[in-house]
């Protein structure tokens, strides 16, 4: 019976590990976000050969784990499909290990409330604010800090750049993560 209990337990707590591991050291959540074309390419490396082509018009909504940017560069650590979809998990399969660039991933803040969310020089909340966001937009990831506690990021338009902390972002694209 207690070989029982205790495989239950580790069974229920597994999906919390899971997702823990996910985050632990410098990770960033981000979704698929490149309005540009059709598909987007994930690289074997940082500009290489094409290793697996993603839709990028909805049919499936693929988010990620990227950690070591360099150059514009996000190594894809983990890549699953919001929808769950069939297609969209197998070619997220593929897409693992993979690189893709900056400019095709994105992230919502989270300041549904009209909260003003700033962008510091440094992952400080005592170093200076370069821009302040007003309202609930999407930034693209830069960097990161902290264990991922800090995330650098763009602006979309690309005029401003700083650093905010990861409890303002949602990475989430088919809700807001209240």
């Amino acid at each position: 019976m207690k070989k029982i209990l205790f495989s239950l337990l580790i069974l229920t707590l597994l999906p919390v590990v899971k997702a823990s591991a996910a985050n632990d050291g410098d990770v960033v959540e981000a979704y698929l976000f490149d309005p540009v074309g059709n598909f987007t390419n994930i690289r074997v490396a940082p500009k290489g050969a094409v290793k697996v082509k993603l839709n990028n018009k909805g049919e499936y909504e693929p988010c990620f784990s990227l950690v070591d940017y360099k150059n514009g560069w996000w190594k894809i650590k983990y890549c699953g499909d919001a929808t769950e979809s069939p297609e969209g998990e197998k070619l997220c399969k593929k897409a693992i290990g993979g690189y893709i660039h900056y400019s095709c991933v994105g992230i919502g803040t989270r300041n549904y409330g009209g909260q003003h969310v700033h962008l510091y020089a440094t992952a400080n909340h005592k170093s200076k604010v370069v821009y302040t966001i007003k309202e609930e937009t999407i930034v693209r990831p830069v960097g990161v800090a902290s264990g991922g506690t800090w995330v650098k990021v763009k602006t979309a338009d690309g005029k401003h750049e700083g650093w905010i902390q990861s409890e303002w972002l949602c990475s989430n694209p088919l809700t807001n993560c209240c």
